[in-house]
């Protein structure tokens, strides 16, 4: 597997990760959370005290299965080289 194939799969594990961690962690009591309100600040301060403890974890937690599907991707890059 070239160096491109192999930055591919890193590109595509990372993306398949964080779907998953939006799957699994931005599901609420009321619906899910938009995907603007995950990745831009919350607008006005009312919002923001009210979501800045939830918004931070969700958001690392999806990052985290974003991280996890880079490392899977890299393993697998590196087992087709073989």
């Amino acid at each position: 597997m070239s160096k491109k194939n192999n930055t591919v799969a890193i590109i595509f594990f990372a993306l398949v990760g964080l779907v998953i961690g939006y799957l699994i962690f931005a599901k609420t009591n009321s619906g899910w959370i938009s995907i603007p309100d995950l990745c831009f600040p919350a607008k006005g301060l009312k919002k923001v005290a009210s979501k800045l403890g939830d918004m931070g974890t969700i958001r690392l937690e999806i990052l985290g299965c974003g991280a996890a599907g880079v490392v899977l991707g890299y393993l697998f890059g590196k087992i087709n080289k073989k």
